[in-house]
């Protein structure tokens, strides 16, 4: 008797697991398409909840930047008057 060589026996043992492999049943898709819906929806959740706050932020920062950019009062107080008398009273300044 011939012993099979060992070359023989491995093209039968992966056609084996192939044919294994071939009969599997492929699972149902609608509980892998729920979960994937309700993966999005948590993905899309957190993105909003992402968005807002950033626009919280910057609207937080245009705030701040107009305070920042608006006079205060005393300074506001001094500035009254016409265009002209700011200049006059500015350049009084300088010449003293």
């Amino acid at each position: 008797m011939e012993k099979p060589s060992p070359k023989k026996e491995r093209p039968q043992a992966i056609e084996r697991i192939a044919e294994a492999a071939s009969s599997l049943l492929m699972p149902p898709l609608a509980p892998l398409h729920q979960a994937f819906m309700e993966q999005k929806y948590g993905v899309e959740e957190k993105r909003s909840e992402l968005l807002r706050k950033q626009d919280e932020c910057r609207n937080e920062g245009y705030a701040a930047a107009m305070r920042l950019m608006m006079p205060s009062a005393e300074r506001l107080q001094a500035t009254r008057g016409s265009y002209l008398e700011l200049i006059h009273k500015q350049r009084g300044n300088k010449n003293e």
